[in-house]
This record gives C-alpha cells, structure tokens and sequence, in this order.
C-alpha cells in the first residue's frame, strides 16, 4: 500500500484500506491551488471583473482552508487508526514538521536579496520568515502531534481538536494585537499573526484542527455514507451564517465558520466524484506536497527564476489564463509523482535496511 504524502503529514499503514474519498478532497484540494494560484498570477485586471471570475475568485477563498482541513483529517485518522499515542506521535511527526518548515522557508529564499538579507534588512526577513501554506500545515501539525500525544480515546482528541478549533478564531484578534504591539522574535511574530504571512497559525491553523476532528468523527460514521455528512454539515453552517444574516468577514470566527462551511460541501463534492477516477486522483492526492512545491516557482517565480507572475503579469485573458493553469498544473504532476514515488521508495528501504540487523538476530 502506497504511503500517504509528507503534505498531510500521514503515512497509511499496509494493513488497512485507504480511505478514497479523503484522497480525493486531497486532490481536488492541491490542484485547485494549482489553478487559483495560476490564474492569479496571469489573469489580466479586466479579466478579472468578469462575472464567472468573480463568482470563481469568491469561491476561491475556500482552496486554503481545504488545504489544510484534508491536512488534518488524514493526520489525525492515521494517528486514530494506527493506535498511536504519547511519544510516539510526536516521534513520528517531528521528521515531517522539519521538511514542511524546510520546504517553506526555501520556497520563499530571498535569492534577489541576499545582501540585504545578511545585512539584517527587517523587510528582506520578513518576506523570508512569513508563514505560507506549507508553514502553516507544519505549524498546525507539531501542535496536533503534540495534542494527539496526551492520554486519551477518540472522544478526548475529538474534544481537543474541537476546543482548538474555536480558540484558534476567538484568540486571533488579541494576538494579532500582542504582536503589533511589539517585543516578539521576528520568527514567532510571522509564525503566530504576522502581516506578510499569508497564514499565520491565528487563526488558519483551526482549519487543520477542524479536518483532524472531522476524520475522527467520520471513523464513527457507519450507515450513512460519509460525503452525505460532509455536505450536509457544511450546509447547515451556510445556513447558519445566512441567518445571522451579517458579513462573515467582520471577524476571525464568523469568516471561519463560512468557510468551513464552504468547504464542507466542496469536500462532499469530491467524495461523490467517480471511483474509476481513484486511479489518477489517488496519486495525486498522495503527492501533494510535491505538487505544491514544484508549482509555485512556475507560477510566482522562486530566488532569481522568474515565474509567469513576472514574464507575463496580469496581461491573460480566461481561456489563454485557463490553458497556462494547466499547463502549470501538468508540468507540476508531471515532476511531482515521481518525485515522490522515489521518495517512498527511498523510505521503505531505509526501514528493510534498519529492520535488517533485527531479522538476523
């Protein structure tokens, strides 16, 4: 059995059965990014205000959160089906918060401006130490780990996440304030809220926490099919928040309420979608991270290479932008799945090389 990708932060074991409609969110999820990213960086201004693209560009606040919700649900169904618990978890976790972090912070190296960057420039360190969605999962997974390690069934990590998932939008506002204040390491500042990350821990790391209680509440599911809860949860927090009645953008927990709820129905959507896809979409799921990573030097450029975001800027209309999205999207498969098939074959023969001297003892 394939092992699942260091981008969700799981590893399925051999014995048990994937759980394909989690695959499935994971890459309707990654190759979303793909395309939103893309179409960000060439899309002409005009373009833009078309009608489609701004219900697409509406929608396309959900392609984040999705991110890193699938993140969480696999993390925390592995470590519920695996029987994981105390050290182990994070012993297992910490290698994959190292790579994420490693992984992030070299996406965004500073290459244009290293002079000012080893001069101390604050404005050259904060692009460095600014939290994106890769810093964003590795913050939310060490902090999961670490949850998931304390004493307890499923019903006290359900709990846990829960309780994280509300602190997470409710706390945002005072340490938002607390690091505009001042006094804080650069690192921690950009880490927790800080203005040029893109998702600071407060409050996008409630997204994963929320994916973590969702796949341990779905494992309780038996007799009605898993996307039929999804997409009725996720409408039932659309509703919601159409009865409050209020725009959800006016604070951290009503915009995360939204989106959750949007979420909740895109992630049933792609649950429903055809098995005889799982083939393709499986994979690609699975190699998320490496989706990640490759695309977003071809769509904003990386150090000193110049991605289309400054060979082309805004000057694409929807179809000629569509059609570079997935070439974007194509180059990126095409370079990640076998980046990651060689690094899961490279892991599981470090583990017969070290099972090794046990087998002839």
């Amino acid at each position: 059995m394939s092992s699942q990708s260091p981008a969700a932060g799981v590893s399925a074991p051999g014995s048990a059965p994937r759980n394909m409609g989690l695959d499935r969110a994971r890459a309707v999820a990654v190759v979303a990014m793909v395309m939103g990213h893309t179409l960000d960086a060439v899309l002409s201004d005009a373009a833009r205000e078309g009608p489609g693209m701004l219900a697409y560009w509406s929608m396309r606040a959900v392609t984040a959160p999705l991110f890193l919700f699938v993140a969480g649900w696999a993390f925390a169904t592995t470590v519920q089906r695996t029987d994981a618990g105390g050290m182990s978890v994070l012993r297992r976790y910490l290698p994959r918060v190292g790579l994420l972090l490693g992984w992030g912070y070299l996406l965004r190296w500073p290459g244009w401006g290293l002079p000012a960057l080893f001069a101390g420039d604050p404005a050259v360190w904060r692009h460095f130490l600014a939290f994106d969605a890769l810093h964003g999962v590795a913050g939310a997974l060490l902090l999961g780990a670490g949850v998931l390690a304390l004493p307890g069934g499923r019903a006290v990590r359900m709990g846990l996440l829960a309780a994280l998932t509300v602190l997470f939008p409710l706390a945002s506002p005072w340490v938002r304030a607390s690091v505009e204040s001042g006094g804080w390491p650069l690192a921690l500042e950009q880490a927790l809220a800080g203005k040029t990350s893109n998702f600071p821990l407060f409050p996008w790391a409630a997204y994963f926490f929320a994916g973590g209680f969702t796949g341990l509440g779905l494992g309780l599911v038996r007799r009605v099919p898993q996307w039929r809860v999804m997409m009725g949860t996720g409408t039932g927090l659309l509703v919601l928040m159409a009865l409050w009645g209020g725009d959800p953008k006016v604070s951290d927990p009503t915009l995360v309420v939204w989106r959750l709820g949007l979420l909740g129905v895109v992630a049933g959507l792609a649950m429903l979608l055809p098995s005889r896809l799982d083939g393709l979409m499986g994979p690609v799921g699975r190699a998320s991270l490496w989706v990640y990573v490759v695309h977003l030097p071809l769509a904003y450029g990386w150090s000193t290479f110049a991605g289309l975001a400054s060979r082309l800027g805004r000057s694409q209309e929807v179809l000629p932008a569509l059609g570079l999205a997935l070439g974007v999207l194509a180059v990126s498969l095409a370079l990640a799945l076998p980046a990651q098939k060689l690094y899961r074959l490279r892991r599981e023969l470090g583990r017969e090389e070290t099972a090794q001297p046990a087998l002839r003892v």
